[in-house]
């Protein structure tokens, strides 16, 4: 608790009072009519009070190119950077512009800011303190004690492990304040090798990971590096294909896996599990994780509107519950009174996390879980969006199968699914389609609400209410419906009608007297847990009413079976609303 309260102190204190100390320094920039666009000559920072300590990045000889009519120019990569900023200096704690290693090359300091997603500008800590190093781990020697660490600077020895490279190989990246030797690290790491005979490396960097967060952020730059060295000798010494590689990230390892990415020619894949929101928000491409970092990029966005980013950042982002708010991570309101900082810290770091439980939880095998693609979260809680399409490219398998998406031209696709609050957190979801006939004795639209109950050959669903909504006859009504195990193949539906709305001035009343009945041809339940699309279309099941046609009164229940054709229609309504309509009401 302490601990906690001691780091957003600490950082909260560091930012006050640098970017106060720097104002004046922004200030006289922007009065110069300086731009963020152009390169400074190092001449104006001699016009500035040595206590701003500013240091402009893109003033090395080497950032400066000069026109033929003898005008700076700027590269075309910062041409095409528009990030709304008036800033034109990054606030930076640093002298130095650039950073080099023997091995890896160098990192130069990121030549644009940003006062409120970018304030401060650091280069990566020593390479000593960081300490990245990697250990291995396979089926034959799944948890060694000690642990086996590999190095790029003995690939002999990497050869002499249990290592092979004709296996796919899965990198773990952790994120702030871990070290990857974690118990939820620990759970995915073994889950993969139940999935799979794979190579697991695991990424440890936390002598870096546990610095204040704005260095820990420019700590994952080097931390990327490294990993890069480690592939590419890999496919360089031991013929490991590099389209066999995998770098799954959690929060800042996800970016630090899309820095490695830009360095590893034709790398297989990269997965970001809520890839970190701060200092990664609205920033160009080549400052976080995006689709060109591998040959197939996938995202899962589980604390979107806080810690993580709700931005996508490959060619498919999941976004599970929508991608904010997760099951079972909501406090209480007795915790919240009596600890608001504590609750506030526990919900985040919840939301934050459950990317990794979700993907490690996909592994078991225990259930299919499908993204959808949709425009938004509400509309695909409405049933609107459940359909894979003919060729398979409006869904997705959320886990490693992903990679079986078809298209490698389509990017930042958005897919949503629900979970439950349990592991394996798997929720078997079903559409549920009401489709409503229309004789002339029905009124138009109808209030209400309906009760639904489903029975399967190896589960029951029962007495789920669907949203209150405005039903119109002659349409087809569809609702998202979860259930915690599978139902088997449908059997049947009960379904119960609510009246609920109720109108003297309704033109479709006769002197306030309506009618509340609602008339339904079928009720149809599809599981969206299917895929490709034809086996969704194999698990869907027509059920149809007992007795023709299916008119239910308000507060009754009607039953429809797949056993019962729906071939009848409303004829018979129609004779009986020309001879006295007012029977049916």
């Amino acid at each position: 608790m302490l601990y906690n309260y001691l780091i957003w102190f600490y950082f909260l204190n560091l930012l006050l009072v640098t970017l106060s100390r720097e104002i004046c320094c922004v200030q006289t920039l922007h009065d110069s009519k300086i731009t963020r666009r152009s390169s400074v000559p190092t001449s104006l920072l001699n016009n500035f009070p040595i206590e701003c300590n500013v240091f402009v990045a893109g003033t090395g000889e080497q950032d400066v190119q000069t026109s033929s009519n003898g005008e700076e120019d700027v590269d075309d990569q910062e041409k095409v950077l528009d990030l709304n900023q008036t800033l034109a200096v990054t606030v930076a704690l640093q002298p130095e512009s650039t950073v080099c290693y023997d091995d890896l090359g160098c990192i130069t300091r990121f030549s644009f800011a940003d006062p409120l997603l970018w304030p401060i500008n650091l280069l990566p800590e020593d390479r000593e303190k960081i300490d990245t190093h990697f250990t291995l781990h396979t089926r034959e020697n799944p948890n060694p004690q000690p642990p086996i660490r590999i190095s790029a600077d003995d690939p002999n020895m990497i050869s002499a492990t249990t290592f092979k490279a004709t296996r796919q190989t899965k990198f773990l990246i952790h994120g702030w304040n871990d070290d990857g030797y974690e118990e939820n690290y620990q759970e995915l790491l073994q889950n993969l090798l139940k999935k799979g005979d794979f190579n697991v490396i695991v990424v440890h960097w936390g002598g870096g990971s546990s610095a204040i967060y704005f260095q820990a952020h420019a700590n994952t730059r080097l931390v990327g590096l490294e990993i890069a060295l480690l592939v590419n000798t890999m496919v360089e010494k031991l013929d490991v294909k590099a389209a066999d590689v995998h770098l799954i990230g959690h929060s800042l390892g996800a970016h630090t896996a899309g820095y490695a990415g830009e360095q590893i020619p034709n790398l297989g894949q990269i997965t970001g599990l809520d890839p970190a929101g701060p200092y990664f928000r609205r920033m160009p491409s080549f400052a976080r994780l995006d689709y060109t970092d591998a040959q197939f990029v996938d995202g899962v966005h589980t604390d979107g509107g806080f810690v993580g980013i709700k931005e996508p950042a490959g060619h498919l982002d999941f976004y599970p519950n929508g991608g904010e708010n997760q099951p079972g991570c909501q406090t209480s309101e007795w915790s919240d009174f009596c600890d608001p900082f504590a609750a506030l810290t526990d919900t985040v770091g919840c939301d934050h996390m459950q990317a990794i439980h979700y993907y490690s939880a996909s592994l078991k095998d225990i259930c299919q879980t499908v993204g959808y693609e949709c425009s938004d979260y509400d509309s695909f809680n409405n049933g609107k969006c459940t359909s894979c399409g003919s060729d398979n490219t409006k869904c997705a398998l959320f886990g490693l199968d992903a990679i079986k998406y078809p298209s490698r031209a389509r990017v930042n696709v958005k897919l949503y699914f629900n979970t439950v609050k349990d592991d394996p957190y798997c929720a078997l979801q079903y559409i549920v389609s009401v489709k409503l006939a229309n004789p002339r004795v029905a009124k138009p639209t109808v209030s209400g609400l309906l009760r639904l109950s489903v029975m399967g050959e190896t589960d029951f669903i029962p007495n789920f209410s669907l949203p209150k909504s405005v039903l119109e006859h002659g349409k087809d009504h569809r609702f998202l419906v979860s259930s915690p195990s599978s139902l088997g193949p449908i059997k049947k539906v009960f379904l119960q009608w609510i009246y609920i709305h109720f109108d003297l001035l309704d033109p479709s009343c006769f002197f306030g007297i309506c009618n509340k009945r609602l008339y339904v041809n079928s009720v149809t339940v599809s599981l969206v847990n299917s895929y490709p699309e034809t086996n969704k279309i194999a698990n869907t099941y027509v059920n149809c009413p007992r007795y023709s046609p299916a008119v239910i009164p308000p507060f009754q229940n009607m039953e429809f079976s797949v056993e019962n054709s729906c071939s009848s229609t409303f004829q018979l309504l129609n004779v009986i609303w020309n001879v006295e309509p007012w029977i049916l009401y």
